[in-house]
């Protein structure tokens, strides 16, 4: 890796890296984090700083029961939301050995939204986007949340946008990797006068990267889950990423060109 400029970068326009979605944070109209842990969900809004301010959470409920249901294309009641997590995820298609990004025994949560497959629908369809990190692979679950059903489809090498827990989980391992984060480090404390040390004194965002042919050292992200990221200074511009990649199938950092 090269010694980082002495002055922030502008967004890049072209790294030569191939992203299957833009920079950005929010896969579907609400995106959730890795697990259900004490009966809520928590729901990143933003990684890391928005100027001064680090970002909160939001709860969603853990529901078993049909709630109250709104109009086919109606958006998503808090309730709606919890019961088609719990109907997605409870469903037998998923596999009982299911992982999400930090090991945890439970599909990585992506995005949750109405579907649009078929706007004359008479009966409410919400699509749960799911990731298994034990078999690579992303899993669609339409569910149905007038009857209680779950159609399932599950895909490798498809590769939908990261959510906001695995662009936090992304940063922790680029962090913790001294040799791949030296660069970014360097700059940053060139920029501040102070030591990177949490995702909270950034901007973080990511989006997915896949390998194409002009890509060397990428070759993993054929089939792992890779996020590319981009780090903002708060009230300035950004850091010079464009060297690596984060592959959170393997936890390394892949150094590309």
């Amino acid at each position: 890796m090269q010694s980082p400029p002495k002055s922030l970068q502008s967004p890049p326009s072209g790294t030569g890296k191939k992203s299957r979605a833009p920079f950005v944070i929010v896969g579907g109209a609400i995106v959730a984090a890795a697990a259900i842990v004490g009966g809520v969900i928590a729901i990143p809004a933003v990684s890391g700083a928005s100027d001064a301010v680090a970002s909160g959470t939001d709860e969603v409920p853990s529901v078993t029961g049909k709630p109250a249901l709104g109009s086919p294309r109606d958006p998503l009641s808090a309730d709606e939301l919890g019961y088609a997590l719990h109907l997605a995820t409870a469903d037998a298609s998923v596999p009982g050995d299911v992982t999400s990004v930090d090991g945890s025994e439970a599909p990585q949560v992506l995005s949750v939204d109405v579907s649009t497959r078929d706007v004359d629908h008479a009966e409410r369809i919400v699509d749960v986007v799911l990731y298994d990190y034990t078999s690579n692979r992303t899993i669609l679950q339409a569910v149905n949340l007038t009857t209680g059903g779950v159609e399932s489809s599950a895909s490798a090498g498809v590769q939908p946008p990261p959510s906001p827990d695995e662009v936090d989980y992304a940063f922790g391992l680029f962090l913790d990797d001294a040799a791949a984060s030296a660069a970014v480090r360097d700059e940053f404390a060139a920029i501040t006068g102070t030591a990177l040390e949490s995702i909270d004194q950034l901007g973080v965002s990511g989006g997915t990267f896949l390998p194409d042919a002009s890509t060397i050292g990428g070759e993993a992200c054929a089939l792992d889950r890779c996020v590319e990221m981009q780090f903002r200074v708060p009230g300035g511009g950004y850091l010079d990423t464009t060297a690596f990649v984060v592959d959170l199938s393997a936890h390394t950092v892949i150094g590309i060109r």
